[in-house]
């Protein structure tokens, strides 16, 4: 067996499943391949998930359950896992990825599949009180706010996994939204069966209030008529939207949202460079449909660099 040490054929960026299932499946069809993630946080934004629907295989995951099955059945395939980020791509005649670590590497084929980051509120108080009250995982920190008030912040699938978490054991919980529910009809179901969960409707955060113990309570502002009030509470969970991890990539890649477009093989403006899950532009934002699209960007890699 060759050595795989500084032979990369196909480079995948990101540790998340999208990333994960491409670089295993890469590495089954028998290509060289490099995984570069820089969190260690392996799953990505899933691993937060404390059960993840829509497999279509029996039993229940967590995220991290998932994560971690992916991780060593990648690992097992040949896949050499390098813990740094990507800093830049230059997509020359050859093309030149320098992590940040400062080494350079030349793969033929490059994987973005470097998701997303959680969008901040951007209000007084939120960088303060991280890790005092403010949050982004229910699974990770839900048992801290056991019996007390907790507020989650927007109304996607993210956010409503996040108060079914929290409502399991806070005393209540508080979703604040600018807009009716955009969640699956099955979490809003679940929604409204929890009776310690209850809505704010048409309002944003304003700020986050607290003292020396921690988050005491946030302000609201109402998007229509301007009123503001206080909410009493121990903890805050925004989930508002994730931005796209682009920022390594050339600018001709890039949508004005900071996405990729790609053809039907999941091939960008540049034939080397594919993209799948939550950086490329259309993702539907499954986990299926990540993995499923990890899967068809090794496809189209494998088709690339053979020989």
């Amino acid at each position: 067996m060759r050595p795989l040490k500084n032979m990369c054929q196909i480079a995948v960026i990101g540790g998340g499943l999208a990333g994960l299932a491409a670089a295993r499946h890469a590495a089954r069809l028998g290509r060289l391949v490099s995984l570069f993630e820089g969190s260690a946080m392996y799953g990505g934004l899933v691993a937060t998930v404390g059960e993840v629907e829509g497999l279509t295989v029996p039993g229940k995951f967590s995220g991290q359950d998932l994560a971690m099955h992916l991780l060593e059945d990648a690992r097992k395939t040949g896949v050499q896992m390098l813990d740094s980020a990507v800093a830049s791509l230059d997509l020359g005649a050859r093309i030149t990825l320098t992590d940040e670590q400062g080494r350079t590497h030349h793969p033929e084929a490059v994987i973005v599949a470097s998701g997303g980051a959680l969008r901040k509120l951007g209000v007084p108080g939120e960088q303060e009180f991280v890790g005092r009250g403010v949050s982004h995982c229910a699974t990770c920190d839900g048992g801290f706010f056991r019996g007390m008030d907790a507020v989650v912040v927007g109304g996607g699938d993210g956010a409503v996994q996040e108060a079914l978490v929290l409502a399991r054991t806070s005393r209540r919980v508080i979703m604040v939204c600018r807009s009716p529910l955009k969640a699956k009809r099955e979490y809003v179901d679940k929604v409204a069966a929890r009776e310690n969960l209850s809505f704010i409707w048409d309002s944003e955060i304003s700020a986050i209030l607290g003292d020396q113990q921690g988050v005491t309570g946030v302000r609201v502002r109402h998007v229509k008529d301007g009123s503001v009030t206080e909410v009493p509470c121990a903890g805050v969970f925004p989930f508002i939207g994730a931005a796209p991890s682009t920022g390594f990539l050339p600018v001709f890649l890039l949508s004005a949202s900071g996405h990729i477009h790609t053809d039907a093989g999941l091939a960008s403006a540049d034939p080397r460079v594919f993209a799948a899950g939550g950086v490329r532009a259309g993702y539907g934002g499954s986990l299926v449909q990540a993995m499923a699209e990890g899967l068809g960007a090794a496809e189209s890699a494998a088709r690339l660099t053979a020989h």
